[in-house]
């Protein structure tokens, strides 16, 4: 999965703004980190769940920027 997600962005960031691209950059860096020492943060319970908590709020970040969220909004009021 994660290897899938490196890819996704890499294929993504061309088309982003400078600004979303370097965060995503950023992102593709800390899942090749996580990647790298994956045997050592499912080994330790504390670390995966530091893990799982960074996983969470990056992924809120990317949903965030996608613009989804405001669109789902926008749609949700549209139809009231």
């Amino acid at each position: 999965m994660i290897e899938k997600s490196k890819f996704f962005i890499e294929k993504t960031a061309i088309d982003a703004g400078i600004d979303i691209a370097a965060e995503l950059v950023e992102l593709q860096v800390q899942l090749a980190r996580w990647q790298l020492g994956w045997a050592n943060i499912w080994a330790d319970d504390a670390q995966r769940m530091k893990v799982a908590q960074q996983a969470q709020f990056l992924s809120e970040r990317v949903l965030k920027m996608s613009g989804l969220l405001s669109e789902l909004v926008t749609s949700a009021s549209q139809s009231s």
